[in-house]
C-alpha cells in the first residue's frame, strides 16, 4: 500500500515498447490512471500511446542504476519484460528498493533463488503472476466456487487460441515444457500430481475454440495452487493451440527437450516464428474455459498479450488504490475475484464473459465459433 508515498509518476512500465507493455499502457490510460511513464531499452519503432511520458534515458533490466533511477520516480512499477528466468528478480528488487510497489506479469516464485527484497515486503506490495497465464486463468475458477459447498469436485480449464508468442513468452512456455516434474500430461488428483494420466487431444473440436485444435494437458504450479485453494479433488488443465505450425513445433519438442540452455532458446525461437506463420491472414483470438461440476465460465479475448497487459494494468490500479495489503501476492489469489473479473471484462481486450449452467460439452459446436 502506498502509505504517504508522493512520487510524481503514478505507474511506470518497464518494457513498455513490447506487445504486453503497450497493452498495459493502453488500459491504464483507458482507466484514467496518470501520470503514466514508459521505460524502454531503445527508441520504440512505433509511437507510444498519446498521454504516456517517455523516460528520457534507456532502461535495460541488466542496468541496475538505470532501473533504480526510473523506479524512484514511480509509485507503482509494472514489469512487462521477460522471460522470467532471464530477468529474474531485477525489476522487483529495483522497484521495491526505490520505495515503489510492484506488479510483475511473471511469476517470480518459479525462480530457484529467493527474492533479495523480502524484508521490504513488510511495507511494500508486490503482485506477481499478473498476466493471462499465470494470473487471470487462475483467478477465473474462483467465480465458479462462489457458494459452492461440494468440495472435492473436478475442475477442467482450457486456455489458448491462436496467439502470437513474442520471444520472451515463447521462452517461458518452452522452459516450463522442458522442466522435469511431470507437468505435461499430468493431472491433479486426490491431493497429488499423477504423471501421464491424460493424453494430448489432437484435431479436437471444443466449444469457444474455432476449428480443429490441439489441447495439451499442462499441469502448472498455478493449477496446483487452484486445486489446493478450493479443495478440489481433480484438476485437468490444458493449453490449447489452433495453428498447425505451432502444433508441429510442440510435437517435435514435447519429448526430450532438456531444461535450460541453447536447446530451449532454439525451440522458443521456432515457436515464436510458428505462431506468426499461423496468424498469416487470420485474426488472433484467446479463450479461457472453466468447468466445475455442471457450471461453466467462458472468457474470450483479442489475444494473449492484450489480456496479459490488461490484467497487469488492473493489478496496478488495485495497488495504487490501496486495495491490497503489504506483502507478496499472486494475482490469482487476490480477494473478490468476481469483482476484479467484472472490471477486467470491461476492457477492449475482452470480447466476452459468460457464466453458464450446464457442461460445455452440451453446447452446439456453432456456439463455439467466435
Amino acid at each position: 500500500m502506498n502509505r504517504g508515498r508522493t512520487a510524481p509518476v503514478a505507474v511506470g512500465v518497464v518494457g513498455a515498447a513490447g506487445a504486453v507493455g503497450r497493452a498495459v499502457l493502453d488500459e491504464l490510460l483507458r482507466l484514467g490512471v496518470g501520470p503514466v511513464r514508459a521505460a524502454v531499452r531503445r527508441p520504440p519503432g512505433r509511437a507510444l500511446p498519446a498521454g504516456v511520458g517517455l523516460w528520457p534515458d534507456p532502461v535495460d533490466v541488466t542496468d541496475a542504476r538505470a532501473l533504480a533511477a526510473f523506479c524512484a520516480e514511480c509509485r507503482v512499477v509494472v514489469n512487462a519484460t521477460g522471460p522470467v528466468r532471464a530477468v529474474g528478480h531485477r525489476v522487483a528488487a529495483a522497484a521495491l528498493g526505490a520505495g515503489a510497489d510492484l506488479v510483475d506479469v511473471n511469476d517470480t516464485a518459479e525462480l530457484s533463488e529467493p527474492p533479495p527484497y523480502e524484508r521490504l515486503l513488510r511495507w511494500r506490495t508486490a503482485v506477481i503472476g499478473a498476466g493471462l497465464m499465470p494470473g487471470l486463468a487462475g483467478l477465473l475458477p474462483g467465480l465458479l466456487t462462489e457458494g459452492w459447498e461440494d468440495k472435492g469436485g473436478t475442475l477442467t480449464v482450457r486456455i489458448g487460441g491462436l496467439p502470437h508468442f513474442p520471444p520472451a513468452a515463447a521462452r517461458d512456455f518452452m522452459d516450463r515444457l522442458a522442466r522435469p516434474g511431470g507437468e505435461v500430461t499430468a493431472v491433479w488428483r486426490d491431493g497429488r500430481r499423477v504423471p501421464g494420466a491424460l493424453a494430448v487431444e489432437r484435431e479436437a473440436r471444443l466449444p469457444y475454440f474455432p476449428g480443429d485444435v490441439t489441447a495439451i494437458p499442462y499441469l502448472t504450479e498455478e493449477a496446483v495452487a487452484v486445486a489446493r485453494r478450493y479443495g478440489l479433488g481433480e484438476v485437468r488443465w490444458y493449453t490449447v493451440f489452433g495453428g498447425e505450425h505451432t502444433r508441429a513445433v510442440l510435437d517435435r519438442y514435447r519429448a526430450g527437450l532438456a531444461p535450460g540452455g541453447r536447446a530451449v532458446d532454439e525451440a522458443a525461437d521456432e515457436l515464436s516464428r510458428a505462431t506468426l506463420t499461423d496468424l498469416a491472414g487470420r485474426a488472433p483470438y484467446q479463450a479461457v474455459t472453466c468447468e466445475l461440476d455442471g457450471r461453466a465460465l467462458v472468457l474470450t479475448g483479442t489475444d494473449s498479450s492484450a489480456l496479459t497487459g490488461t490484467t497487469a494494468a488492473h493489478a496496478a490500479l488495485a495497488v495504487l488504490g490501496g486495495e491490497l495489503p503489504p506483502g507478496q501476492l499472486h494475482f490469482a489469489e487476490l480477494p473478490d475475484p468476481a469483482r476484479l473479473t467484472r472490471r477486467i471484462a470491461q476492457a477492449p481486450a475482452v470480447t466476452g464473459l459468460r457464466l453458464l449452467d450446464g457442461p460445455l460439452a452440451e453446447l452446439p459446436l456453432e456456439e463455439g465459433i467466435l
